[in-house]
């Protein structure tokens, strides 16, 4: 039996990290860039205390997307350091609030920037 319904669902405490995707004639690319793993766990950590500290962060999901930017610009070929810059300067500015994130996010633009 076939059905038109080609949706994916996703409930709960669910945590999706990579592609989803449902449908006929569907095609995904994914793209890994070789990001050094130091830099990998910076990211994760900055992720982590985002996610623990969210509710004394003024925007935790603004905050979330500039991570999302600063990811996809470190697995460019060619990172744009402005890019990163401004999107680091946003982070750093969303997250003043707790002092222990603003520390992750300095180790993270240390090893973005250098």
């Amino acid at each position: 039996m076939t059905s038109d319904d080609h949706s994916v669902h996703i409930g709960g405490d669910a945590t999706v990290s990579g592609q989803v995707a449902s449908g006929e004639y569907v095609t995904q690319t994914q793209h890994i860039a070789n990001i050094d793993p130091r830099l990998m766990a910076a990211f994760d950590r900055v992720e982590a205390l985002l996610d623990k500290h969210a509710a004394d962060v003024a925007e935790p999901d603004k905050a979330r997307r500039d991570i999302a930017d600063l990811r996809a610009e470190a697995g460019e070929p060619a990172p744009d350091r402005d890019r990163i810059a401004d999107s680091l300067k946003r982070l750093t500015r969303r997250v003043a609030t707790v002092g222990v994130l603003t520390e992750a996010v300095q180790i993270l633009a240390d090893g973005l920037l250098g």
